[in-house]
């Protein structure tokens, strides 16, 4: 198959469909650090329609090369601050994270430059991780007061150490490619200069196996990885705290404070 080569009306995204079956999507907003908006969003989600329909065996998620930031998270002008869950089930980003981790074929996250807030979790999501040496991951829902929800947190768990979730969350600091590596995030660390190699190496693997058992394999493993069923009373429990969380002062100050680039001063209120 020749190489096609295609982007978005937006110029948000560019995709790419390599000749051995590879789909490459790389998020292309360095004006605003490929924050996660509804519109780059929605050209990831186009590409993967697209590979779909083409029948890729394998994608690579990555940034415009030589980004300082792979991406900057969630767009924080898209979060509602009227009292609405900010993270309900049907959001682009959310809709997003679904998509990656159902996809039928796997996903590569080729990670260089920081990885911040909602892009954390899309990079759990994703099936493998290659990254750059230089490379950090920082969640950061109780640095801006954001509620975040159970299923957010189901991708963490399918990845790392309980407590070095409960250390990324608590604290909303950084942690380094060298952490990454050794607690199983990043399935390879490299140079920067041969992350784009390290990458396709194994993507071309992947595409070369068989793509009826790649399928079954990733369908078998992620309905394994599920997050565990909780009884109702617990899910209303949850439910209720975040209603708390999103309505409180504290949610409007932290995206404020973000805005205004300033220390958030919160209140247990």
């Amino acid at each position: 198959m020749d190489e096609i080569a295609a982007s978005n009306s937006a110029c948000l995204v560019d995709t790419q469909i390599r000749a051995n079956n590879i789909g490459i999507v790389t998020m292309n907003n360095p004006h605003q650090a490929n924050c996660l908006s509804s519109e780059l969003v929605a050209g990831i989600l186009n590409a993967l329609d697209e590979f779909e329909r083409t029948g890729v065996r394998v994608v690579i998620l990555r940034a415009y090369p030589n980004a300082l930031v792979w991406s900057a998270g969630h767009n924080m002008k898209d979060i509602p601050l009227d009292g609405q869950d900010p993270l309900t089930w049907n959001i682009p980003f959310e809709r997003l994270l679904h998509r990656v981790r159902g996809f039928p074929v796997p996903v590569i996250g080729m990670i260089e430059g920081t990885v911040w807030g909602g892009a954390c979790d899309l990079a759990m999501t994703c099936d493998m991780l290659v990254g750059a040496s230089s490379v950090t991951f920082a969640i950061t829902p109780a640095k801006i007061g954001l509620p975040y929800n159970a299923a957010g947190l189901t991708h963490f768990l399918g990845v790392l150490p309980l407590h070095i979730i409960k250390g990324m969350l608590f604290t909303a600091e950084q942690l380094s490619a060298e952490e990454a590596f050794r607690f199983g995030l990043l399935n390879r660390m490299v140079e920067p200069e041969d992350l784009e190699n390290a990458t396709f190496q194994i993507a071309e693997t992947i595409a070369s196996r068989a793509p009826k058992v790649i399928r079954l394999l990733k369908v078998e493993l992620r309905k394994l990885t599920d997050g565990p069923a909780i009884n109702p009373d617990d899910f209303e429990e949850i439910q209720q705290l975040r209603r708390e969380a999103y309505r409180s002062k504290d949610f409007s100050e932290g995206v404020h404070a973000f805005f205004d680039r300033r220390t958030p001063q919160f209140q247990d209120d």
